[in-house]
């Protein structure tokens, strides 16, 4: 598996999900309550992005800058997001609690935007 794979599956899966939460706003916020006090926003949200962060970081290339750098910083910034959220889980919640309202059309929105990148990086970029 390259690169160009892993933008491709992280871009649809992004997209999809993105759009899920976007067309139900009022589910997502009442999930989003229910998740910050239960050990499923503890996986979701800190695991989960520790694990894809690494492996978006198997296809680090630090001599070439080309569209792999993409999807490297993307897993840099996944990754450290998770640890962040797995070491200080009491902020994170914290910080969840007091933006609950805004967060699942802010995470649809930075989720959208990161998939679509990655959908041209995965599909387009080779061809320029």
């Amino acid at each position: 598996m390259d690169y160009l794979v892993f933008a491709r599956w992280f871009g649809i899966v992004s997209v999809i999900l993105s759009f899920g939460i976007l067309f139900n706003l009022e589910d997502a916020k009442d999930m989003a309550k229910q998740m910050v006090n239960t050990d499923t926003g503890y996986i979701m949200g800190g695991v989960l992005p520790v694990v894809f962060g690494s492996l978006s970081l198997l296809f680090i290339n630090p001599i070439d800058f080309n569209w792999s750098l993409v999807v490297t910083l993307v897993g840099a910034t996944t990754l450290s997001v998770g640890i962040y959220r797995v070491f200080f889980p009491k902020q994170w919640k914290n910080l969840m609690a007091q933006h609950l309202e805004q967060l699942p059309f802010l995470f649809s929105l930075f989720g959208l935007m990161l998939g679509v990148v990655l959908l041209f990086v995965g599909f387009l970029a080779g061809k320029f």
